[in-house]
């Protein structure tokens, strides 16, 4: 800019505004298990770096009063009148997080960013993406819109047609276009693009917009070496992708002087390799001069575990273990991916508890309402989790698309769990039959607490 006095002066640039929205959803049933948007909140911190202002939404409000010690609580809810769901189904649809005239206030008191991200996680989650969309696109009309998230990577034909209020769709791996999007959306040259596939490059993901920070996930990879039947993972992340150990422990010393002390790992590879990964992180941060707590709600892999791994994890601080076993049955063990044998498991157990572990502190996932599956399978399997004296998860089965489990058997769910993503929700219990009712569930349900009240 000429000054008038025989100089150039730089114009002073703009910054570009970027909103992130992290959308209530509906279902029949949903906690927060340390539920977080990660990927929205890495994308957040992307585009602050390259000078972007962020502001966040997230409409999966916590009742704060009712939530645990350990991070987890119960999110805000309201029962909703609608048709949508199944005749079959008894359950009642809810809407969970912030209503929507409440997101409408919100949105009303902010300055008109330029650019809104959208996640949108669960599949069947999409009717709440949908509406915060059209939300959004009415009281920032000139604003350019970005989907992306878990639901457009898995079901990208019926999120192009459903959410025409975005101005752009993605996939997990359609970085790059996200990238040229933004540039050419907003003017401005992006100087830090960062490869996803660089997990030490990535920024820390930016929690700090939030009014607290209750728990941090902390990413030490993503892949999986496994091809678990039922699991989308080698779908979404088909290479392996590894953090180094002095990465991951800067990230927890700049949370913890931040006032964190609470860590979740959502990684479903943590133990692969564990002498070149998983063991030199533990001992390091085993070494912290303080104590954090430490939980992995996706299970690791109970073949991993072995003494050394278990003292390990108990020394770092995992204040609850869980594994996946998803059968007693060897014959459901092997059509689910062969990962787990019952003696595996209990050399598993037995490297625990002699690594520090109690019994209550251990949690076995069981698998339920898989294609086919009888109700009996799943009593054995609580019988004999309760004979080892750990706590049974019941996992009801979710049929995922780009899974083999889904490619085989979806036509045979009683909903058009193709067609509508909202019916691959496995609160409606989608591959019931007289083998295995719902009331068998419920039942079920009821008898692994009560032998886990009797074991405890």
């Amino acid at each position: 800019m000429y000054t008038g006095h025989g100089g150039f002066k730089e114009a002073s640039v703009k910054p570009v505004k970027a909103l992130l929205i992290n959308p209530y959803i509906y279902d029949f049933a949903a906690y927060s298990f340390w539920s977080s948007p990660l990927g929205l909140l890495y994308m957040g911190s992307v585009l602050r770096r390259n000078g972007f202002d962020i502001e966040l939404v997230d409409c999966m409000e916590v009742v704060e009063g009712k939530r645990k010690a350990d991070g987890r609580g119960p999110f805000v809810k309201e029962k909703v009148e609608t048709a949508s769901a199944p005749r079959q189904s008894a359950r009642r649809l809810k809407r969970y997080g912030i209503s929507p005239e409440s997101l409408v206030e919100k949105l009303s008191h902010m300055e008109t960013p330029d650019l809104i991200l959208v996640t949108s996680i669960m599949t069947y989650w999409y009717r709440g993406t949908h509406e915060v969309l059209g939300i959004a696109r009415k009281i920032f009309p000139r604003a350019k819109i970005v989907l992306g998230g878990i639901y457009p990577s898995l079901c990208r034909e019926h999120a192009l047609k459903r959410m025409t209020d975005a101005d752009l769709i993605v996939g997990n791996k359609e970085i790059d276009k996200f990238y040229r999007f933004v540039e050419d959306s907003t003017g401005r040259t992006l100087t830090y693009k960062p490869d996803l596939h660089n997990l030490d490059g990535l920024p820390y993901p930016c929690y700090d917009l939030g009014k607290t920070i209750p728990f941090v996930p902390l990413l030490t990879s993503y892949g999986c070496i496994y091809r678990c039947t039922y699991c989308a993972t080698p779908y979404m992340y088909p290479e392996i992708a590894r953090r180094k150990t002095d990465s991951v422990i800067e990230e927890i010393l700049h949370w913890h002087d931040r006032g964190v002390e609470r860590y979740v790992i959502y990684d479903d590879n943590f133990l692969y390799k564990s002498d070149l990964y998983a063991k030199p992180l533990l001992r390091a941060i085993a070494d912290l001069p303080f104590s954090p707590s430490i939980y992995n709600p996706n299970a690791v892999n109970a073949a991993l575990i072995d003494e050394e791994a278990a003292r390990l994890l108990f020394a770092a601080g995992f204040r609850e273990i869980r594994m996946g076993f998803e059968s007693a049955d060897p014959a459901v063990q092997k059509a689910t991916g062969g990962k787990v044998t019952a003696s595996v498991l209990e050399a598993a157990l037995g490297a625990l508890l002699k690594g520090g572990f109690t019994n209550d502190m251990v949690g076995v996932y069981v698998l339920a309402g898989l294609p086919r599956q009888n109700r009996e399978d799943v009593k054995r399997s609580i019988d004999y989790l309760a004979g080892l004296g750990v706590r049974t998860h019941i996992a009801e089965y979710t049929p995922i698309p780009h899974t083999p489990l889904f490619n085989q058997f979806h036509a045979m769910a009683r909903y058009p769990v193709a067609q509508d993503p909202f019916y691959q929700n496995n609160a409606l219990f989608p591959f019931a039959w007289e083998g295995f009712t719902e009331k068998d569930l419920a039942f079920l349900k009821h008898y692994a607490r009560t032998k886990k009240a009797i074991s405890g």
